[in-house]
C-alpha cells in the first residue's frame, strides 16, 4: 500500500467529523448494529426442521436508463486500530473488455422469507440497486436476470445460474450476486432461497466452473466466506461480505447490507473509493475500500463482532462496471 503521511492525516481529520454509521445495522442472518455505546439487537435465524405486420416506423433512439439513486449517506469512520484507509495501489488492467452484448448478470435477493424464516432488511433492495448500477453502466436489460422474495426459489436460483453459465464463453463477462441468508450445516455453506431449497457451496462452485468467460461472484450474507474455498481462480473473482466464522450486517437507514452499501453504493456508485483521484473507481479500489470500512463500521458490535470481507481469485481488477474484462 502506498502511504503518504499528510494525506492520511487530512483524511483522518475529515473522517473524524463524519457521521459514524453505527446506528441500527442488522445482521443478514441476522443481528443489528446500534448506537455508541453499541446496543446490539441480535435476531438469530432459527434452525427449522424439516401476427400482424406493423407499419415500418423510424428507428427510435433507446431511452437512457434512469439515473442511479444512491442510498448510503453519511461519513464512515476511520478506525485507528486498522491503520489508515487504503490508498492508491496498482490494479492490473485487463487485456480485453466485454462489450454490452457480452455482459450478463444474475441477481438474487431475498428480504421477505417464507415463514418461519426471519426476514432480512436488505436482500431485495441490494439487487435492485445493483441492477440500476449495471443499467447505468450500459448493460443491456435483457442480459440482466433478477429474482427477489417469493420468486427467488431454489429452482429459480438454479435455473438462473444455468442461464448465466451457458453464456459464460471466452470474450464474455458474467456477474452473480446473492443477498440474503446463508445456512451453515456440517462445515458447508448454503445459499438460502425463499423456500429453503438450499443451494450448497459445492453446487454453486460446480455450476460456475462450467463457464469459460470472466466471472465475478459476490455474496452478501453471513458466513459468506465459506463460498470462497471452491470458487476463486484466475478466471473467477469471488468476494464475500464476511469470513466463514462471522456474521454479516445490514444497515437499516440505507436499506442495504453493509457490504452492498459500501461496494456498490458508496464505492462504485458515489466514487468514494477513488483512491488515486483519477475520476474513475475500479473494482479493485471498491473492494479494498469496502473491506476496510466494513470492519471499521462493525468492529465493536456485540455479541458477534466485526465482519471481515474476503476477496480472492482473478487479480486483474483495474476495470469499471462500464468496461468489464473479457
Amino acid at each position: 500500500m502506498t502511504r503518504r503521511g499528510p494525506r492520511w492525516v487530512s483524511e483522518a481529520v475529515a473522517w473524524v467529523g463524519a457521521l459514524v454509521l453505527i446506528a441500527g445495522v442488522a445482521i443478514v442472518a441476522t443481528g443489528v448494529i446500534g448506537e455508541a455505546p453499541p446496543k446490539v439487537v441480535a435476531v438469530q435465524t432459527p434452525v427449522i426442521q424439516p401476427a400482424q405486420v406493423s407499419p415500418v416506423k423510424a428507428p427510435v433512439k433507446p431511452a437512457k436508463p434512469p439515473p442511479v439513486r444512491t442510498n448510503a449517506r453519511g461519513g464512515v469512520p476511520v478506525e485507528p486500530s486498522l491503520g489508515p484507509p487504503p490508498g492508491p495501489q496498482h490494479d492490473p488492467v485487463p487485456k480485453a473488455f466485454a462489450p454490452p452484448d457480452k455482459r450478463f448478470a444474475f441477481l438474487v435477493g431475498v428480504t421477505d422469507y417464507r415463514s418461519p424464516t426471519k426476514d432480512t432488511i436488505a436482500g431485495a433492495n441490494d439487487v435492485r440497486f445493483i441492477r440500476s448500477m449495471l443499467l447505468a453502466a450500459g448493460w443491456l436489460p435483457q442480459n440482466i436476470k433478477m429474482v427477489t422474495n417469493k420468486a427467488a426459489t431454489g429452482t429459480a436460483t438454479r435455473s438462473g445460474l444455468a442461464w448465466l453459465v451457458a453464456r459464460s464463453k471466452p470474450g464474455t463477462f458474467t456477474l452473480f450476486h446473492f443477498s440474503g441468508h446463508v445456512k451453515q450445516v456440517g462445515g458447508r455453506e448454503k445459499l438460502w432461497p425463499y423456500d429453503r431449497d438450499f443451494v450448497t457451496d459445492l453446487e454453486l462452485a460446480r455450476l460456475i466452473k462450467k463457464g469459460t468467460g470472466k466471472t465475478w461472484v459476490d455474496i452478501a450474507g453471513c458466513e459468506g466466506g465459506g463460498f470462497i474455498e471452491d470458487l476463486p481462480s484466475s478466471r473467477v473473482l469471488v468476494s464475500a461480505s464476511s469470513k466463514v466464522t462471522q456474521k454479516s450486517y445490514e444497515y437499516p437507514p440505507w436499506g442495504e447490507s453493509v457490504w452492498t452499501g459500501l461496494v456498490w453504493d458508496m464505492a462504485l456508485g458515489q466514487g468514494q473509493a477513488d483512491a488515486n483521484r483519477d475520476g474513475r473507481t475500479v473494482v479493485g479500489e471498491a473492494l479494498r475500500y469496502a473491506t476496510y470500512y466494513a470492519q471499521a463500521i462493525t468492529l465493536y458490535q456485540r455479541p458477534y463482532g466485526r465482519q471481515t470481507p474476503q476477496v480472492f481469485g482473478d487479480p486483474v481488477r483495474g476495470w469499471t462496471l462500464d468496461n468489464p474484462p473479457a
